[in-house]
């Protein structure tokens, strides 16, 4: 092999290893059991979304209605897949993913799920809150989960569609959330991705919140209890076509993670916190 030639393999393998192996993947919707919306309005809304989702982003994989006993295996299969796998939930969190009452401190699926590069999106009651029992996780679910000291308390909180939400959600109007995200309390190894709807005051709702050098995101959509009539499955798949337009899930180049990602990127956040 020439000097050149073997120069220019040099230079293609170089290129193949810095192209991005994330891209949008399956989409997983549970709506088995619901907290702050009936089962019949979230099973409207997963239609809204199986219906119309790939349509509208035909980047994404298969699209599946899953049961409790379902979800955890299925997300466990896609944890390293090297795709950004959706999984959508209406205010009930499963328990295949995570043990009601936080006694999985560290590595459940749901952890293991975003810190691999996928993303969880929720409607309705507040995320990872409500599960079997109740509000066995209460708030230190999503403390636990995404391991920084963030809460959604914020009854009342007016909201209105920011520069973003007018963009890219854009059938988000005006309306009350009750338990937003709040910008100041999100931090790293999290960064605030889209505030689609705020109250001008750093709480956002629907919005996404992204695991910094990863694909894992944290999405809410709307959690509010008391209107059934909020368009919440075509926000969801609004929220998504954002994400598909990002660069990590779109081709842009960063460096091909291994096999076990989620567990390099997981003892670098305990090294940490």
């Amino acid at each position: 092999m020439t000097r050149s030639v073997l120069t220019l393999f040099v230079v293609l393998l170089m290129v193949t290893c810095t192209i991005s192996s994330w891209a949008l993947g399956d989409v997983a919707i549970f709506s088995e059991n619901t907290g702050w919306i009936s089962k019949e309005n979230a099973d409207i809304q997963r239609a809204i979304v199986f219906d119309n989702l790939k349509g509208t982003v035909g980047s994404v994989g298969d699209i599946v209605y899953a049961t409790d006993a379902e979800i955890g295996p299925w997300a466990e299969e896609r944890i390293d897949d090297g795709k950004a796998d959706i999984l959508i939930i209406f205010g009930w969190f499963p328990t295949t993913l995570y043990t009601p009452g936080n006694s999985q401190v560290d590595d459940s699926i749901a952890e293991r799920f975003l810190y691999g590069g996928n993303i969880i999106l929720n409607c309705a009651d507040y995320i990872f809150y409500v599960t079997e029992g109740g509000g066995a996780n209460g708030e230190n679910g999503l403390k636990t989960i995404i391991n920084i000291n963030a809460d959604m308390w914020g009854d009342g909180t007016a909201i209105t569609p920011t520069a973003d939400g007018e963009k890219y959600t854009p059938t988000l109007e005006a309306y009350t959330s009750n338990r937003p995200f709040k910008s100041e309390q999100i931090v790293d190894p999290w960064s605030v991705e889209a505030a689609f709807g705020d109250n001008g005051a750093g709480f956002f709702d629907p919005g996404i919140i992204k695991l910094n050098d990863s694909s894992g995101r944290v999405g809410i959509c709307m959690q509010e209890g008391n209107n059934g009539e909020l368009p919440r499955g075509q926000i969801l798949i609004e929220m998504i076509d954002f994400i598909s337009q990002q660069p990590d899930v779109a081709g842009a180049t960063t460096p091909v993670e291994p096999t076990g990602k989620a567990a390099v990127i997981w003892g670098n956040i305990k090294a940490t916190r």
